[in-house]
């Protein structure tokens, strides 16, 4: 071993502690990089972050209001608006006090109003109405029938409905042959519609007439034909038609000499088929008709008749 390895080493030549001065310092002997530089660096660094912080404080903070959009307390609107807001609120309270009175108005009389129902079906106070009492017979029912229409005024060729009611009820088509006592078929009846038109034709004082809706013309048109023997003295006497006065003009009173009497013959009325009872003395006592395979009239002449063709189809009065 030489002499000098054994020497101790000078305290300069100790390995030096790492510092954040010698990291520096170090770095600018290897890059070759100046003081100057790095402190210029770290401060464009500091205002890039300065910068960011900025923007990012005015992206998060509430925008501050336009100072020409917004009131000042003193009451007055920025310059250049042209708008007076003494007048714009004065304006604004006579509008709201105008609309609470027109509010006020509408609920006071809307509370007054009495509530409304459905409209009624029909206006009976415009329509006559003849009322049974409910306890009358055949001939009770006739002579009742017989009286609301001759008090009836109906203008001169003018067609008049009457209602017929028994009691607080219309009456039923079943119900006026069960209450006339007819001799009619169930088929026929059943052939009809529910609710008669019992009306008066104005003409030479009145001329009473019967019109039925027809639901089954087939089973209608058979039924008359099979009723049309005791036709006159079961539904003739609704109409004014005396069967006293008819027999009397043969001198008998049987119902086999009415039959014998009578003649039913078929008619063209206004181009529509009919069939007409004449008596003895050759005039229509009476007539009806099927003006369409939806309606059936019976009345007591061809001049009522033919006022009935043009006013009644589809089974009602037009």
């Amino acid at each position: 071993m030489s002499p000098q390895s054994s020497e101790p080493k000078p305290p300069s030549e100790l390995k030096r502690i790492r510092t954040y001065q010698s990291d520096v310092e170090e770095l600018l002997q290897k890059q070759n990089v100046s003081k100057a530089s790095i402190a210029l660096a770290e401060s464009e660094r500091q205002v890039e972050k300065q910068k960011k912080e900025e923007v990012k404080k005015t992206e998060t903070s509430p925008r501050e209001p336009d100072p020409s959009r917004v009131f000042k307390i003193s009451g007055e609107l920025p310059t250049g608006t042209g708008v007076n807001l003494r007048r714009s609120v004065m304006v604004f309270v006579g509008l709201f006090v105008l609309g609470g009175v027109a509010a006020g108005a509408f609920f006071s009389f809307k509370k007054d109003e009495l509530p409304v129902g459905p409209a009624p079906i029909a206006r009976v106070s415009e329509t006559p109405t003849i009322v049974l009492s409910g306890g009358e017979k055949r001939a009770g029912a006739i002579k009742a029938i017989q009286q609301g229409l001759s008090a009836l005024s109906v203008p001169q060729n003018e067609l008049r409905r009457a209602l017929l009611r028994r009691g607080e009820a219309l009456i039923t088509t079943p119900e006026l042959f069960e209450l006339l006592e007819t001799g009619a078929s169930p088929a026929l009846i059943r052939a009809l519609t529910k609710w008669p038109t019992l009306g008066v034709h104005g003409f030479q004082g009145g001329q009473p007439f019967l019109l039925f809706g027809v639901t089954s013309y087939d089973h209608a048109f058979a039924g008359m034909l099979a009723w049309e023997q005791r036709l006159v003295a079961d539904i003739a006497p609704l109409f004014g038609v005396s069967i006293r006065e008819v027999l009397a003009n043969v001198g008998s009173t049987t119902a086999e000499a009415l039959q014998n009497t009578i003649e039913i013959k078929d008619v063209i009325i206004r181009n529509k088929d009919g069939r007409a009872v004449f008596g003895p003395g050759g005039d229509i006592l009476f007539v009806y008709s099927f003006v369409d395979k939806e309606t059936l009239v019976l009345t007591t002449g061809e001049d009522t008749m033919r006022a009935l063709i043009s006013k009644a189809g589809g089974g009602q009065l037009k």
